[in-house]
């Protein structure tokens, strides 16, 4: 068995970053299920990291200067984080070994779709709630309120427990799909190279996902006395827009042309 595993080894040539390259886009092309989903990810990691390239800085500052509550908002992600990933994770492994002991590949795809909806929804109730902690909006709708300090600390608190859990069940359930559509698929060329594909899709959205952030830093470093003037604010707003939506294409796309992705063996 170890000589047999030797001469895989020394046969198996892997492939350099233009044909990694290549093969992620192949897989784009291909497999209409992976195409919008993988585009969903692409949308909401830049939405997602413009908006807390410009709120966290921003939030922090506010809840530091004014508020007095910064230590309050990081003692509370730090602590509640965990068991947001206990819970999820448990449900969510439950509803895969589900799926993949009683349902064929074809009829997994619907519950995963459906799945999906529900992370979208909670993706974009965390946009939301960390819309609210932006401190123009903040002050704009919360103004006068005694508890306003406190009400921060709930927004954000919020935030990470619906984005926070929706990642860690997409963590499984886009996994599952990319294991259908890529992996088990019937094409050779997509599966034999599954975790190339899979790798070069983590690191894509890695390097947008830096670049916005250090972008809308930058550009929050230039407005920070002016945080309600319009770059800042379409930077949020467009942010906003993509965390709110970016999720649900794959849905719309599954529902809207469910004949053509059958028919492409997704």
């Amino acid at each position: 068995m170890t000589d047999s595993a030797g001469e895989l080894c020394q046969t198996y040539q892997v492939p350099k970053l233009a044909e990694k390259i290549r093969l992620y886009i192949l897989a784009l092309i291909q497999a209409p299920l992976y195409r919008f989903g993988e585009l969903g990810n692409i949308l909401y990691t830049v939405g997602k990291n413009m908006m807390e390239g410009v709120v966290l800085y921003t939030m922090f500052t506010m809840a530091e200067n004014e508020l007095k509550v910064a230590a309050m908002l990081a003692v509370t992600v730090k602590f509640t984080y965990p068991g947001i990933s206990v819970i999820s994770s448990n449900y969510t492994s439950g509803f895969i070994d589900h799926l993949e002991s009683s349902l064929s590949s074809a009829l997994q795809i619907p519950r995963l779709i459906k799945a999906h909806i529900g992370i979208g929804c909670g993706q974009a109730l965390g946009g939301i709630f960390l819309f609210f902690c932006y401190p123009p909006v903040f002050a704009f709708l919360f103004h006068g309120l005694s508890w306003c300090n406190y009400l921060l600390v709930a927004l954000y608190f919020l935030h990470h427990v619906f984005d926070g859990s929706a990642q860690i069940i997409e963590g499984r359930t886009w996994f599952k799909i990319n294991e259908i559509s890529l992996r088990n698929g019937s094409r050779s060329v997509l599966s034999d190279n599954f975790w190339v594909i899979y790798a070069i899709s983590q690191n894509v959205q890695l390097i947008l996902g830096q670049f916005f952030l250090w972008g809308t830093l930058l550009l929050t470093s230039f407005y920070v006395n002016q945080l309600s003037s319009i770059p800042i604010m379409t930077a949020v707003l467009l942010g906003l827009v993509l965390v709110v939506s970016s999720k649900f294409i794959l849905p719309l796309a599954y529902y809207h042309d469910l004949k053509d992705l059958r028919k492409n063996r997704y």
